[in-house]
């Protein structure tokens, strides 16, 4: 990152939130798998690098496009990109939806707007102010990042927001693994426990969970990643090559 975005994100910035680490690695996260319909649960400082990671896949897409259409992607002779996902890279515009009800004691989800347009990256999020657990999310949601305090009311909140998620797409939990409340229901998806308990149908996800182990609070994400959806619009990587 560089110092200019750096120097605007410091005013977002609370050693409460527990987030120094996970802003970058959502960064990363949205960089890799080129989402670009996102939906944050809580607000503020992961904002703006979510938002960053948007711009720059896109500027970095624009890039790939030009190269491509002057028969410049090719490695040893051989094609690197896919052309078709490169040049409808645009047709989905790249958006975070930011949702927060802004009644925590250290919340920095008011400032994030404010940040945003300073940064130039205002055009790509919208704000709503509101309760995850009152509001309908839309459908086809690439990327789903829950950072609020849910606790033993997981369930609840999983099954309205699963169905919203593609097939393909992925829902990041902050927190998960050391509290006894969300590590209860961690561990029933891991178990592949019913609907009823974790929110999600057994058969439809895998799920990774990654530990900052030098802290005891807001320490972990959860990472689920949905492959199959009732109707029956499952999801698989594709095959490109023998070895490479």
């Amino acid at each position: 990152a560089d110092r200019n975005f750096l120097s605007h994100l410091s005013s977002l910035y609370n050693p409460h939130m527990g987030v120094e680490n996970v802003g970058a690695f959502l960064y990363s996260f949205v960089r890799f798998t080129k989402v670009k319909r996102i939906v944050e649960i809580g607000a503020g400082y992961t904002s703006l690098w979510i938002l960053q990671a948007l711009k720059d896949n896109d500027d970095e897409l624009d890039r790939i496009r030009k190269l491509q259409r002057k028969g410049k992607c090719r490695l040893l002779d051989w094609p690197w990109t896919v052309p078709k996902t490169v040049e409808h890279h645009d047709d989905t515009p790249s958006s975070l939806v930011c949702i927060d009800n802004c009644l925590h004691q250290k919340e920095t989800a008011t400032g994030a707007a404010a940040v945003a347009k300073m940064l130039d990256l205002d055009s790509y999020m919208e704000f709503i102010r509101g309760d995850a657990f009152e509001l309908d999310l839309e459908e086809s949601i690439d990327l789903l990042w829950a950072d609020f305090g849910v606790g033993s009311r997981m369930q609840e909140f999983v099954s309205k927001a699963w169905p919203s998620i593609r097939a393909g797409g992925f829902l990041l939990c902050h927190s998960t693994l050391t509290n006894r409340r969300t590590r209860e229901w961690l561990e029933a998806a891991r178990a592949r426990k019913g609907q009823d308990e974790t929110g999600m149908p057994p058969d439809e996800y895998v799920e990774v969970s990654l530990l900052e182990p030098h802290k005891q609070y807001q320490n972990s994400v959860s990472i689920f990643q949905k492959r199959k959806c009732l109707n029956g619009d499952d999801y698989s990587e594709p095959l490109y090559s023998e070895y490479a």
